[in-house]
Formats: C-alpha cells, sequence, structure tokens
C-alpha cells in the first residue's frame, strides 16, 4: 500500500470544495445550462436516482465477479485517508472527463467516438494494468529510470477491473446526456460516481483492505 501525504489530500478536497461551490452556484443562477463551467445546470432527481441505481449494479456485478473468480484478494489496500480522497475525485474527475472530454455541438457520431475514447483512457489511467516505480538508481538517465520503473501487470484481475472502470465511464457519460437530464447536467454522473466510491471504500473495509489510518 502506497501512504498517502495527508498535506496533498487536504489540497485536493480544499480544491474540489471549491471548484464545487463555484459549479453548484452557476448551476442555481442557470439552471438551463450555458455558464462557464460544463454541466453546471439542473438535473430531474429521477436522473439522479437511475445513475445512482445503475452505478450500483455495476459495482455489485463486479464484486460479485471478483469473489466468483477468486481475485478478489488481489485489490489494493488503502488508508482511511482514502475515504476524503475517494469523494473528492468523484466531482474533479466528473468535472475533467464527462464535463471537458467530450465532442459537442458536432453530431452524435461524433459525440459518443469521443465518450468511447475518453472512457478506454480514463479506464487505462488506473493502474490496474500497470505499475510505476522511480528506481533509487537514476545514473543511466531520468527516461532510462522511467522505463526501468515501468512495468505491464497483464493478469486476470487487471483486465478485470479495467473493463470495469470503463464500462462505469460509459455509464457516467450516458446517464450526462440521456432523455431524463434534458440539461446535460453533471449532477447526475456525480452522484453516481460519489456513490461508487463510497460504496467501493467500505467494500474494501468490509473485505478487510482498508488497512491503517494514513
Amino acid at each position: 500500500m502506497t501512504s498517502l501525504n495527508p498535506v496533498g489530500v487536504a489540497l485536493f478536497v480544499a480544491v474540489a470544495l471549491w471548484l464545487a461551490r463555484m459549479w453548484f452556484r452557476e448551476a442555481k443562477e442557470n439552471p438551463q445550462g450555458g455558464g462557464g463551467l460544463p454541466g453546471a445546470s439542473s438535473c430531474p432527481a429521477r436522473a439522479v436516482a437511475v445513475a445512482v441505481a445503475g452505478t450500483l449494479v455495476l459495482l455489485g456485478l463486479e464484486v460479485w465477479g471478483e469473489i466468483r473468480l477468486g481475485i478478489a484478494e488481489e485489490q489494493k489496500d488503502v488508508s482511511w485517508l482514502a475515504l476524503p480522497l475517494f469523494v473528492a475525485a468523484a466531482f474533479t474527475e466528473e468535472v475533467i472527463f464527462r464535463g471537458y472530454l467530450v465532442v459537442e455541438r458536432r453530431g452524435n457520431a461524433a459525440r459518443w467516438a469521443s465518450i468511447v475514447a475518453f472512457s478506454l483512457i480514463f479506464a487505462l489511467m488506473h493502474d490496474h494494468l500497470w505499475s510505476f516505480e522511480m528506481p533509487d538508481d537514476r545514473s543511466a538517465g531520468t527516461f532510462a529510470a522511467i522505463r526501468e520503473g515501468f512495468s505491464l501487470n497483464l493478469s486476470a484481475k487487471g483486465f478485470f477491473s479495467t473493463g470495469f472502470i470503463f464500462a462505469g465511464a460509459l455509464w457516467f457519460y450516458f446517464v450526462r446526456f440521456f432523455r431524463w437530464n434534458p440539461h446535460a447536467s453533471l449532477l447526475a454522473p456525480v452522484a453516481a460516481h460519489l456513490a461508487k466510491n463510497v460504496v467501493v471504500f467500505f467494500v474494501k473495509l468490509a473485505q478487510g483492505h482498508v488497512t491503517s489510518w494514513i
């Protein structure tokens, strides 16, 4: 388990709170959207409910699949400090990916092509299929050290987890743009992502993978 820096986590949470404050203020002032921040608009409660329910179904399938495949014990350990990080990441990742990283105003084909592409990037950014640790010896140069520190992890657990992250990312995009969310508000995917991250943490806790405070 990699230890988290409490100061770094606090700064990240502070930035997320500041961004969320601006986003909610803009959504209140412009409920139909069109302001400076993406997806800052009103969202029907049923869209939020569907978004959360769908992501919990996906998460349930993932947890069940890990147990059936015997790979649940291969998941990473975390600390309690990861919980505020998970909560803050739910908002910031949605603003960046489902907010900014999507092609709009060029037709549905371009939009959904970008959604698939950015969902794949989002999934691959999570280090389930790879790992990196900078070696202490950098005498051969920085790039050589980076090559040495990078390794692939082409395991069943790696592909399984990456696949579910990809499916979850597609779902987050879908609930931003489906017809029950007429103003393409980010509130639906943010709520879904938040629910997923919080439940993931407590599943880890129940399975013995929350191993320290920091």
